[in-house]
Formats: C-alpha cells, sequence, structure tokens
C-alpha cells in the first residue's frame, strides 16, 4: 500500500470515530453566523460539497435551504449510504447525490457547480494546494468557493498542540479511542482530543498563504470571516491560547469570463 493510501486509511478510521458526535444544528448555525448569510443564499445553486463528513451537515444545510442539486464526495466509502439515508429521512425529494472519492482527483467536469464547499478537509490531505485548485476548476465562472483551513496557533497553543502531537506517537491510537469513548473526554468534533493527537496530517496555513494560492488560481474578491463557532470560545481563542485565526473561514470568486 502507497504511503498517501496509508494515510487516508488512518485519516477515514479516525473521523469515523469522531463524526458521530457532531452537533448538526450548532455547526449549521455557526456557519451561516460566520458568513453572515441566510439558508435563502444557497437556493438555486447547484453545489459541491468536498468532504461531507459522517454527519453530512453541510449537505443538509444546502438541501433545506432549496439548492437546486447538492453533490458531496468523501474519502469513506460508507458514508455516501449512511448519510444520504440520513438526510433524505427528513427530506425525502432531495436532490442529493454523495459519492466516494478523493477530494485531490474531482470526478467532474471543469466549470460545474455554482458553489463549492470544503469545511475543515484539505488541510488534513496530502496535497492542501491540489485540493483548493480542484475546487477552483469544477467551479463556475462567476461562481464561489468555501474554504475552513486551519490558521497558525499563538504562541501557548503551539506547545500545547506539539505536546498532543508527541503524545499521539507514544500512546498507541486504541487505548486513547477507549479512554475518550468511556469517559466523553474531548469527545466532540469540536474539541477532539483524538483528532489532536492522531490525524496524520494537519496543514496550520496563514491568511498571506491561502491569499497567495487564490490568487495564483485567479480568484478574486477574496474575504476572510471570523470563525463564530471559535468566537463564542472567549479562552480558546485568545491570543494567548490558539489565536483568533485557529480557523481561516475564507470566500472566493472565480471571475467570469
Amino acid at each position: 500500500m502507497s504511503n498517501e493510501k496509508v494515510i487516508e486509511a488512518k485519516t477515514q478510521k479516525l473521523y469515523e470515530d469522531i463524526h458521530p458526535f457532531i452537533e448538526v444544528e450548532n455547526t449549521i448555525d455557526d456557519y451561516l453566523k460566520s458568513l453572515n448569510v441566510v439558508p435563502g443564499f444557497f437556493r438555486g445553486k447547484e453545489i459541491l460539497d468536498c468532504g461531507f463528513g459522517g454527519t453530512g451537515w453541510g449537505a443538509e444545510l444546502f438541501v433545506r435551504s432549496g439548492a437546486k442539486q447538492v453533490t458531496g464526495i468523501d474519502l469513506n466509502p460508507n458514508w455516501p449510504v449512511r448519510v444520504g439515508k440520513r438526510i433524505r429521512s427528513k427530506y425525502p425529494d432531495a436532490p442529493l447525490r454523495l459519492l466516494h472519492g478523493t477530494v485531490l482527483e474531482l470526478p467532474f467536469e471543469a466549470d460545474t457547480f455554482d458553489y463549492v464547499h470544503s469545511h475543515g478537509v484539505m488541510h488534513h490531505t496530502t496535497d492542501w494546494k491540489k485540493g483548493v485548485a480542484e475546487m477552483v476548476r469544477v467551479v463556475k465562472p462567476g461562481g464561489r468557493i468555501y474554504l475552513m483551513l486551519y490558521g497558525r496557533f499563538a504562541p501557548v497553543g503551539r506547545i500545547i498542540h506539539f505536546t498532543y502531537r508527541t503524545m499521539g506517537k507514544i500512546i498507541p491510537y486504541g487505548f486513547m479511542a477507549w479512554v475518550v469513548k468511556k469517559t466523553g473526554l474531548y469527545r466532540d468534533h469540536e474539541i477532539s482530543l483524538l483528532d489532536a493527537m492522531y490525524v496524520p496530517i494537519e496543514e496550520h496555513l496563514s491568511q498571506d498563504e491561502i491569499r497567495a494560492l487564490l490568487e495564483k488560481l485567479g480568484c478574486t474578491d477574496i474575504q476572510f470571516f471570523q470563525s463564530a463557532k471559535w468566537e463564542k470560545r472567549k479562552f480558546y481563542s485568545s491570543r494567548f491560547m490558539f489565536g483568533k485565526n485557529i480557523q481561516n473561514v475564507v470566500w472566493a470568486d472565480k471571475p467570469s469570463v
């Protein structure tokens, strides 16, 4: 098995253990507040969710908001059926198509979607720049991409993060997963001990790095937003801990031809 496949397998297993504990409604609410939009913003759009995850909260938001078509792709082969079943149990006529695949090689023609969304995914891949380039490729001219990418930590946060990553190299994953499940300690996706310790790849990017790539890819009207989720967590997002840019929330447009 190639190194890339090993990394993908480890990442898939990790998020199978974490994603069931995502709180869908809170996540949707934070997303809308971060971007300062109402659900109607997505009405009539053809949308792609890159890495829809174990709850498919983004796909559910787009479906309930009246999107014309919602397509999702995820590395986990079990989630298209599982997530599709959950969403259709609430929205039987949902214009929903969920696929198994990699966000680094999107199986779509160029200029296909009005809105391409990826929340917390590209920084865990082997090539985040390639993933973002794929998003720009498949969005229509005049369309928009959304990204959430991890930001740089403040000094104290870097020390804490280094400690967690070091622990992850010493303590076996199976043991810590058992402890987290038994105790509920930092179990949910918002602040996940397993994620912090064991995710194989975790890029932390500055706004300048993200902006430079998006400009190189020809994007315009690049906007950075404050994450509503972390705005509520004053202690964690303070300049002494992880910093206000713990999450880079970004919109960028693909110019019309």
